[in-house]
């Protein structure tokens, strides 16, 4: 079964490529109602390259149209391209976005946060790196695989005046320390982003699960939307597309500030035309300030 998904995702994932394929229905299932009053937060790693389960151009497809479905106020994104930027800006018209490489190398990533224009002033932004010299473009810790970055938006809405702040970031995959590390540095600024008296929301792929040092070094900082919500979801958000089977636990986030009430939190692990959206699964909270 396996083998024949695989060979299934790539004869898509070349159609894709080649244009010549567009799935009859994007349609996502079971996405959730939004509750009035709420703000719809998605974090979401969009998998930085082609590989065989799919082509960024073919994913994208799939990626944008989950994103209008579910239809987030903020939404941040890791492993995002340069190409993924021009992708998501050009195809999501609704959203304008704060975004930073993390490094000046052609590969390189960002972690960025989109937002809502309409709806929402751009308040303040910007980016630290998650090292010693924070201010510092390109630093890192030295057994950091590679620099890492949390880029924040303030927003405010232009109806009612409500602010807050989505800050979005993306940890070493390689070793638990440098995450706690890493976590240390994220939790000064987030702490100085609480200080300005508005509600923090802090999406990302933190490479680590619950119950690990890193996470346990967040809790003091922010709570786990997953274990406010009104109506939980529960399972992996690294997912491999659909192979990796014995993932149990999300290491992916949707953390907010003390008095932030959840209503949803969803991962959102569904396919489209056979095939998965990236290699992790997207999780979505609907937070009330």
């Amino acid at each position: 079964m396996y083998i024949i998904r695989q060979l299934t995702a790539l004869i898509l994932s070349i159609m894709f490529t080649l244009g010549s394929y567009v799935p009859e229905s994007l349609t996502i299932a079971n996405v959730p109602e939004k509750p009035e009053d709420s703000i719809r937060i998605v974090s979401f790693n969009v998998r930085c390259k082609d590989d065989t389960f799919g082509s960024v151009e073919g994913r994208s497809q799939l990626i944008c149209a989950a994103l209008e479905q579910y239809a987030p106020d903020s939404f941040g994104v890791q492993e995002a391209t340069a190409e993924w930027i021009e992708i998501l800006g050009e195809n999501l018209t609704d959203y304008d976005c704060v975004s930073q490489m993390r490094d000046g190398k052609e590969s390189s990533e960002a972690s960025a946060v989109f937002y809502l224009k309409d709806k929402y002033e751009l308040v303040d932004s910007g980016t630290i790196w998650l090292s010693d010299t924070p201010d510092e473009f390109a630093s890192k810790f030295t057994l950091s695989f590679c620099p890492r970055i949390a880029t924040w938006a303030t927003l405010k809405n232009k109806a009612t005046g409500e602010i807050y702040t989505h800050i979005n970031t993306h940890l070493d995959h390689v070793l638990e320390s440098v995450r706690v590390k890493q976590i240390n540095v994220l939790k000064v600024k987030i702490e100085e982003l609480k200080a300005e008296g508005y509600p923090v929301v802090c999406t990302g792929d933190f490479n680590t699960k619950e119950g690990a040092d890193a996470y346990n070094e967040m809790k003091p900082c922010l709570n786990d939307s997953k274990y406010l919500a009104t109506n939980s979801d529960d399972g992996a958000t690294f997912i491999n597309y659909g192979k990796n089977i014995f993932a149990k636990k999300p290491i992916d986030f949707v953390f907010v500030s003390d008095g932030v009430k959840v209503e949803n939190y969803k991962i959102i692990d569904e396919q489209i035309g056979d095939m998965y959206l990236s290699d992790h699964a997207a999780i979505c909270a609907d937070v009330i300030f």
